[in-house]
């Protein structure tokens, strides 16, 4: 009984969080289908100036979360009036895309290297690659401006894809999941004759394709959300990531605001929908807490 009565209290605790993290989503997507003027009524004060410095602070604000009237016109202005958005949801996508990409590729032929060859100072090395990957990343920035304005790519989406493209996590993660494997495959297929790149493409990456899938959207959500890189490295404000301009395409209009950040979010919020099991499937083979 008491069992029983712990684990119905533990389904209420993990209710009441989740809602807590689910309530700006929520109100972002409620006042994406309102207008301007119920917006502005739902956040505006229902308080005089008098009232506030009387002490006086019920009501402060009437927030519905249901429209009165459901409108599709703030979509249709941030999709069809405000080319800029179009614009700049490409530019997320260049430099998102190639890195996913990019990082799966270098992560998966360097995992590979460190778990199936056995070379002198590996351990040493992927030590190494453990403690760039701790770094802030505000401790990287300023060595990978250096880099780019030597190679002269620091006006360019290529300062921000060539680390991201290397990140050391990628590596971390695969090794890991790699690791998981039973030895036994591998081994079965070389007494076979298989040469390592059979047994890489055929063997390995089947075994670990949740692992991959995890990596993918990781990285894609990291990216997609990037803001200090693309501060620092793009200068130009139509080559900016829509993660930096969002703040900035209504111009004041703050219905625009929720319509925009709802479709913002539909790439990450459908990845994660649609890979759940995957991304926990592979975070769980890789060993991380």
């Amino acid at each position: 009984m008491k069992t029983k009565f712990v684990k119905n209290y533990s389904y209420i605790i993990l209710f009441i969080l989740g809602f807590i993290f689910l309530f700006p989503l929520i109100i972002t997507f409620t006042n994406s289908f309102m207008s301007e003027t119920e917006i502005g009524l739902n956040y505006a004060t229902k308080l005089s100036s008098f009232d506030i410095a009387a002490g006086i602070k019920d009501n402060l604000v009437d927030m519905k979360l249901i429209p009165n009237e459901v409108t599709f016109e703030q979509y249709k202005e941030t999709l069809i009036n405000q080319p800029s958005f179009m614009i700049l949801l490409m530019n997320s996508l260049k430099i998102t895309v190639p890195v996913v990409i990019g990082n799966v590729v270098i992560s998966l032929l360097t995992a590979y290297g460190f778990t199936i060859w056995d070379w002198k100072y590996k351990e040493v090395v992927f030590f190494i690659y453990i403690i760039v990957m701790l770094m802030p990343l505000q401790a990287v920035l300023v060595p990978n401006y250096i880099v780019a304005d030597m190679i002269n790519i620091k006006d360019s989406y290529l300062a921000i894809i060539l680390p991201g493209i290397f990140s050391p996590f990628g590596t971390f993660l695969l090794r890991q999941s790699m690791k998981s494997m039973p030895i036994e495959y591998s081994e079965a297929a070389s007494i076979d004759g298989a040469g390592p790149f059979y047994i890489f493409f055929y063997i390995v990456i089947p075994q670990i394709k949740s692992g991959i899938a995890a990596l993918s959207m990781l990285v894609f959500i990291e990216y997609w959300n990037l803001v200090e890189q693309a501060i620092i490295f793009i200068k130009d404000y139509y080559r900016e990531p829509l993660s930096v301009y969002l703040s900035r395409i209504a111009e004041g209009k703050i219905g625009i605001i929720f319509a925009a950040s709802c479709i913002y979010m539909f790439l990450p919020l459908w990845f994660l929908l649609v890979g759940q099991e995957n991304l926990e499937k592979g975070i769980e083979l890789s060993g991380i807490k």
